[in-house]
């Protein structure tokens, strides 16, 4: 069997073919993301978090239970209307415990940064005071409620009184400290 001699034609097609494969690959060789935005976006778009139990001096007492919007009612039961109006997305919720106080956590995710201060504001107990030290955050002593981007962290203290207030602050500023922008 006999193949066609190579025509300068060929050799034409072959040098397109190879610069059009180069143009293809080396924008992808030049541009270098930035590892520390990467897992930023990485953190954002996978769901909204709890605090870790270790940063806050605390243990889970309860597995991590998450809940979307068909599940949502299992968790707030007659409030899930208000929620998904607000744009609710995903939930994950447990139980803290820190020493004898138990903690009641839950960590919201809204469509938009609006859905979130409006279940804050929704939800906001009525002697409710900002939280010194903690942006967008308030509690009464035995709720505390924050609000950073789209999600909304709920905490309840399940021990009223000045412990509880302190398990609050602990798990809230462990929860702030993670969910850096």
């Amino acid at each position: 069997m006999a193949f066609p001699r190579p025509r300068p034609v060929h050799a034409l097609l072959v040098a397109v073919l190879a610069a059009a494969t180069w143009l293809v690959l080396s924008p992808g060789q030049r541009v270098r993301e930035d590892r520390a935005e990467v897992l930023r976006a990485l953190r954002a778009s996978s769901g909204p978090r709890l605090p870790a139990a270790s940063r806050a001096g605390a243990t889970l007492a309860s597995e991590p239970a998450r809940y979307d919007r068909e599940r949502l009612y299992e968790l707030v039961d007659g409030a899930a209307e208000g929620y998904l109006a607000r744009g609710f997305q995903a939930c994950v919720a447990a139980t803290f415990a820190l020493g004898a106080v138990e903690v009641a956590a839950e960590a919201h995710r809204f469509e938009t940064e609006a859905g979130a201060r409006e279940q804050l504001a929704a939800e906001r107990p009525r002697a409710a005071q900002p939280v010194a030290g903690l942006p967008g955050a308030v509690s009464d002593g035995s709720v505390l409620l924050a609000a950073r981007g789209r999600d909304l962290l709920k905490l309840t203290s399940l021990a009223p009184g000045p412990t509880g207030s302190e398990a609050l602050l602990a798990l809230a500023g462990a929860w702030q400290q993670e969910n850096r922008p």
